[in-house]
This record gives C-alpha cells, structure tokens and sequence, in this order.
C-alpha cells in the first residue's frame, strides 16, 4: 500500500484528522454498491466515490494495518452507512469492527484508534439504525475504555461523541455522564484548537439532552478560548466547531457568521505549506457541515466543491481513502439536512 501503516499513522496523529480517520472493507463488488445505493436512499452524487472507494478497498483490507486501524475504519464506514441508511451493510461493518477490536496485538494501538473510539463511533452507528440495545451495550464498553484514556485531548472530544449517541437512544442520564467526563477532560488539555473542538461538542451533547443552561456556560468558555487563537489553521478548525455549536443552541445568525469566518480564514491558508492536501478535506468537510447545520446551504454546497478538488489530488492510498469516505459522509449528511457530529 503506498507510504504504508506509518505514513498512516502519521496523518491520524494530527489534530484536524484525529476524528475523521477513514478506511473501508470490501463486501460487494461496485456495482452491486451503486445497485444498493440507488435502491436504498444513498444521494446519487455519492455513487463515483464510494465506487472508487471500493476498488481502493481490497488493497486496504488486505495491507498490514494493525487491529485499531481496521477497526476504527470498518466503525467510521459503518456510522457512514447507517446514517443513509443502509441497514444491512451498516451492520456488516459494525461486526467486521468488533470482530477487529477482538484481535490479539503486540502493543497498544494509538489512542485514537483504540477500543474506546471505536466502540463511540459505533455507538453513533447503532443510534442511527435505532438499534437501542446494541448501542447501549457497546456504550458500556466504550466509557470505562475511553476513560482510561491517557490522552486527555482523544477523551475531551470522544466523550461528547458518545454522550451524543447515548442522546438519541434516550439515554439522558448516561450522555450527562458521558458529556461531565467530556467537560471535564477538556478542562485538561492545552488551550487551542483541540481544547476548543472539545468544548464545542460538549456544547451540542449538553443541548442534545436538555441541559440548556450548562451548555450555554460551556459555549462561552470556547467563545473566550477561540478568540485568543492566533494560528491560521487553528483558527479554521475553532470557528467551525464553534458555528456548529451555535447552530445546535439554535443561534442561527451566529453560526452562520462564523462558518463564514472559518471559510474566510480557510481561504486565507492557501500559502500554507504545512497544511497538507489530507488535512484540507477533513477541514473543508467540517466547514461544510457548520455551513448546513447554519441553514447556509449555498455556502456548504460551494465548500463541498472544494472538497472534492482538493480529495481528487490525494494519490496515496491510505490518505485518498480517508478523503472518499469525509466525501460522501458530508454528502450523505448536508443532502439530508441534519449533520450531525463527524
């Protein structure tokens, strides 16, 4: 596989990757998978990259990516699956994902491929397919995981995710917990972009179940943190977090204004150079969401552009795959109104 596991790991250590690694397990051959996606409610302008995304796989499935790898990439493709939703194949790659997390290792995977990511995302997976006993099952497995954590960064943003999905399963009194163990976590973890990023998605965990007031406490505390941001990139990456966070308290005018800002800022780290081609995708793919979830659907469509000129560049395997599946998550999820958190 072109660069191999380590150019891999390399990506997924940097900051505006760390949620959206990606990968995908081959189950049918591509036309069965456009087949699936015309019958099944998949937006048709994501036929062409998850057509390619499925020859890419069988290199992929077959490399020498370790257990967390895969297992963090069939849960992420699973969550992508469920939310279009195809039920069948959702649940394919939830157990090909378990079934990898299952599998003896020589040494700890990374933190952000580790038991606990994977079983959060696919807590988000089993919400969307309102599979209530599964999701609440795979949650009991992910908190005590994530809580031994040591990388308080992974935590602050992994908590929210799972409070969130505990969220829509009705499970208000689990995502509080989940959400104070975000909270708290993020309080730990050096100001910018990751601090901010977390504190963000507590805000939408805290509002998804009602706790109005809290969430309103922790949205000003990202105010304060993102305005003290001086780093181009860092400030992209905070104001889109941020205008997603507005737009869940249904501060609408505001959200909208800062996924302008953070789309105005993006523009502005053109001449970057150490802001790679991988990063742009998962970074214009948060942008976009923020625009949508800001009723700005004009702004996110001209942002989903930009996302596939710049995916279109990615030659290696490992980093084109993970800029395929940003690709048609933010299709599937602008096309349907609702973005939810990625």
């Amino acid at each position: 596989m072109n660069g191999g596991r380590d150019s891999g790991s390399r990506m997924l250590a940097h900051p505006l990757t760390r949620l959206l690694a990606v990968l995908l397990v081959l189950c049918a051959v591509p036309a069965a998978v456009e087949a699936q996606q015309q019958r099944r409610g998949a937006p048709q302008e994501a036929a062409e990259p998850m057509r390619e995304a499925t020859k890419l796989l069988e290199t992929i499935r077959f490399s020498n990516l370790e257990p967390g790898w895969r297992g963090y990439a069939f849960a992420r493709y699973a969550r992508a699956l469920a939310r279009i939703p195809d039920t069948e194949l959702a649940k394919t790659m939830a157990t090909s994902a378990i079934q990898a997390m299952d599998e003896p290792v020589k040494t700890p995977p990374p933190a952000q491929v580790s038991a606990g990511v994977v079983y959060a995302v696919l807590v988000q997976a089993y919400a969307e397919l309102r599979e209530v006993n599964v999701a609440q099952a795979l949650a009991q497995k992910a908190f005590p995981a994530l809580q031994r954590l040591p990388d308080n960064a992974t935590k602050a943003n992994l908590m929210p995710y799972l409070a969130i999905g505990l969220a829509d399963i009705g499970n208000r009194d689990g995502a509080g917990l989940a959400a104070l163990e975000g909270l708290r976590a993020a309080t730990q973890v050096p100001p910018g972009r990751d601090q901010i990023g977390a504190l963000s998605q507590v805000t939408v965990a805290q509002t998804k179940i009602g706790d109005r007031r809290e969430a309103e406490e922790t949205i000003q505390i990202a105010r304060q943190a993102a305005a003290a941001i001086t780093d181009g990139t860092g400030r992209v990456y905070a104001l889109a977090h941020l205008a997603r966070a507005e737009a869940a308290l249904g501060n609408r005018d505001r959200a909208r204004v800062m996924a302008r800002d953070s789309a105005q800022a993006y523009d502005k780290t053109q001449t970057d150079p150490g802001f790679t081609a991988a990063q742009r995708v998962t970074t214009l793919g948060l942008i976009a969401l923020a625009q949508a979830e800001a009723l700005d659907r004009n702004a996110a469509r001209q942002t989903l552009r930009a996302l596939k000129a710049t995916s279109a560049s990615l030659t290696q395997t490992y980093e084109r795959f993970q800029a395929l599946v940003t690709e048609i998550d933010t299709i599937v999820l602008i096309d349907r109104g609702t973005a939810q958190a990625q």
